[in-house]
């Protein structure tokens, strides 16, 4: 399966339980991506090489400074949004990974801390695996994913962070308009109280936009 298909059908699995459980999509899908070469060597499923029960496979450890071929059991899924699922609440559920931090870097979309938490953790033998998610998320963009809609709308509604002299120009170019008799005071209360919001802009562009000499730009 070539990468962009691979990333197409777990995307929209990985920013669900990015929802569901805070572990960031970027995370989800470069481990998937990493341990079952993109899809392609996921037995019954096994996106994640979780071991337990149900199937045994030979797979590569690193152990001793070197590589080993072993045999080990695995889980198995119905379907790749169960091990999805699964490999969320493994994560949760192993207290190895909270301690690790892993939780943590998640939760301020920090995916090169949480790969290497999930090394530290002992996620996986290979000393290279916190770099090898860390490629593939940046090769492939995948942190986009890690910026949910809802977080994008939150921010759209949150007072801006201006330097003063923005303010400033704000308060001139709305101080025109509302001496236009165009707007009411409580727009120019909010440049003062620096409460305006990025959406409330937007609005204010839309509204003044032919009334005065240019729009409001910052």
């Amino acid at each position: 399966m070539k990468a962009q298909n691979f990333i197409d059908i777990l995307a929209p699995l990985a920013v669900a339980e990015q929802k569901r459980t805070g572990i960031l999509a970027s995370i989800t899908i470069s481990q998937g991506a990493l341990e079952s070469a993109w899809g392609s060597a996921a037995p019954r499923n096994n996106l994640f090489g979780i071991k337990g029960t149900g199937q045994e496979f030979t797979t590569q450890e690193y152990i001793n400074g070197a590589f080993v071929t072993v045999t080990d059991g695995f889980r198995v899924y119905s379907n790749w949004e169960g091990s999805v699922i699964d490999h969320s609440n493994f994560l949760i559920e192993n207290s190895r990974y909270t301690k690790a931090g892993f939780l943590d870097r998640c939760s301020v979309l920090d995916y090169a801390g949480a790969a290497q938490a999930l090394q530290a953790a002992g996620y996986a033998t290979d000393p290279s695996y916190a770099t090898k998610l860390i490629s593939i998320i940046e090769n492939n963009l995948l942190h986009q994913y890690d910026i949910l809609e809802d977080s994008k709308e939150d921010e759209t509604n949150m007072p801006m962070k201006l330097e003063q002299w923005q303010w400033d120009m704000l308060y001139k170019v709305m101080g025109n308009a509302y001496n236009a008799d165009q707007l009411n005071w409580n727009w120019m209360q909010k440049i003062v109280d620096k409460t305006l919001t990025a959406s409330e802009l937007a609005f204010l562009n839309t509204v003044l936009d032919g009334r005065i000499d240019r729009k409001i730009e910052v």
